[in-house]
């Protein structure tokens, strides 16, 4: 796969950021990401989307960059992407894996003990068929079986009060596992986020061009937090739907003034833009 030793890495949530938060289009977007491609500008997928998702989007965009799956619980890379791949990597098909978190089957089985013994309302998704995901969701069939297809994480959905979710969320941190909220869900994983992501996937990249990278990071959720403190450009993209979450700790912090995907365009096009003049000046 080809590598690109540009020295601006794009990091990106998908849901309600590069992609419509209700029509998960992202063609108000097209401007940025021919851009970003004609440049050999990295885009790396940051998401909780599962593997089998993000691989058809990332196929459908026509990139080759490593992307990010389950909100940094895992990072997957084209194989021979980079000539000197981490010594922990799993390889698997056409595909390098770095995991930072316990596998989906060991969550799932701590979830359901933690159910049974407390009688909490909660559905994850390994209680869902996919007919009723994309209920839920407006995934279509398809898309909503491949969000099943987890690796590191299961989203729930919290049905119970908020008493029980203080009790539940201290009986995940006893049994080793870690909660984050998502657009729609409650993300369960056993260790990893995005910005532990990034900060890899960063370092990956700067051994393989000798140099040191910056990074742009977009998202719109508080499960962004964590790539957004680490990023260099830091973008929070509006939602329809949800104030923009707070960052704590960060004065550089740029807020978009249109929503999802439109957002998304004006500040990677500001951020290039910029780019560009900074090193014309540098020159």
């Amino acid at each position: 796969m080809p590598f690109s030793s540009h020295p601006l890495l794009v990091f990106s949530d998908l849901d309600g950021c590069l992609l419509d938060h209700f029509s998960y289009s992202y063609q108000a977007a097209r401007p940025a990401l021919n851009k970003l491609k004609a440049s050999a500008i990295p885009l790396i997928l940051t998401s909780s989307k599962t593997l089998a998702e993000i691989a058809e989007l990332s196929a459908e965009l026509e990139l080759t960059s490593p992307f990010i799956v389950e909100n940094g619980a895992g990072v997957v890379i084209p194989a021979d992407y980079f000539s000197t791949p981490d010594a922990g990597q799993l390889r698997h098909n056409d595909y390098l894996f770095k995991s930072f978190g316990a596998e989906h089957v060991e969550i799932v089985k701590k979830l359901h003990a933690i159910r049974h013994e407390y009688g909490f309302r909660f559905s994850g998704f390994s209680d869902m068929s996919s007919t009723e995901l994309a209920d839920l969701t407006g995934l279509s069939l398809s898309r909503a079986g491949k969000a099943k297809q987890r690796l590191f994480t299961e989203p729930v959905l919290w049905q119970d009060g908020d008493d029980n979710w203080l009790i539940f969320a201290n009986l995940l941190k006893a049994v080793g596992l870690r909660h984050i909220r998502g657009g729609r869900f409650i993300h369960i994983s056993g260790g990893g986020d995005k910005g532990i992501a990034l900060d890899w996937l960063r370092q990956c990249y700067d051994k393989e061009t000798g140099s040191s990278s910056q990074v742009m990071a977009l998202g719109d959720s508080e499960n962004d937090i964590g790539m957004l403190l680490k990023a260099d450009y830091p973008v929070v993209v509006r939602s329809p739907v949800h104030e923009p979450p707070v960052i704590t700790g960060k004065t550089d912090v740029i807020v978009t003034e249109k929503t999802g995907p439109a957002g998304w365009n004006d500040a990677v096009l500001d951020r290039l833009r910029l780019f560009e003049h900074t090193r014309q000046q540098d020159e």
